[in-house]
């Protein structure tokens, strides 16, 4: 660890993540699979800077995944300053992003699949697949959707992460969101 967060004089506040909360955090990214996402691999962690973590968070597990993750092992650090902090900048996703949470993710993909089917273009539906596949979501078998036209491989699509329950749902909807802000937000599926 390169660059230590020292505590704050005269508190006993801290104001970032110490050298060895930051060693046990990464640790937790290596080694434990996060909302139905396997952990980042270990090659991708050695002799990364900070800031770089985050990116890979984001990338792994999109912008409110990430956010989840954040909140869920800064707990296991005891660390309740800091998920504080994540709460303040956004409120609900520190608490419902995650496919563990209160929202009904199978709800929301149900509610947008129309909409869905007339807008996600054929490259956005590809990378969203290609995450899936990644992620063990979906397989190999459900990933060749044929000469289809576009709307109905994408509900076909929709419709199979549906079966496979909220943690396929939000996988589906955290991807969208990292590729496709515009389309997510005209649908409304942003947590703000």
């Amino acid at each position: 660890c390169n660059t230590p967060s020292p505590p704050v004089r005269g508190s006993s506040a801290r104001t970032g993540v110490l050298c060895e909360e930051f060693s046990t955090f990464m640790w937790h990214l290596k080694k434990e699979t996060w909302n139905g996402f396997d952990p980042i691999k270990k090659s991708k962690l050695e002799k990364v800077k900070r800031e770089v973590v985050v990116d890979l968070m984001m990338q792994k597990y999109g912008p409110r995944g990430a956010v989840s993750v954040m909140a869920i092992l800064f707990k296991k650090l005891n660390r309740n300053d800091l998920v504080n902090k994540l709460r303040r900048l956004n409120p609900q996703a520190a608490d419902e992003a995650s496919p563990n949470s209160s929202v009904d993710w199978v709800q929301m993909l149900t509610n947008v699949r129309a909409q869905l089917a007339t807008t996600i273009s054929p490259p956005i539906l590809q990378q969203i697949l290609d995450r899936m596949l990644e992620n063990n979501i979906l397989n190999d078998g459900e990933m060749d959707l044929g000469q289809k036209p576009q709307g109905d491989k994408v509900r076909e699509v929709v419709d199979m992460v549906q079966k496979k329950g909220p943690k396929a749902s939000w996988a589906f909807i955290t991807a969208l969101c990292e590729l496709d802000r515009c389309l997510v937000e005209n649908l409304n599926l942003l947590i703000k």
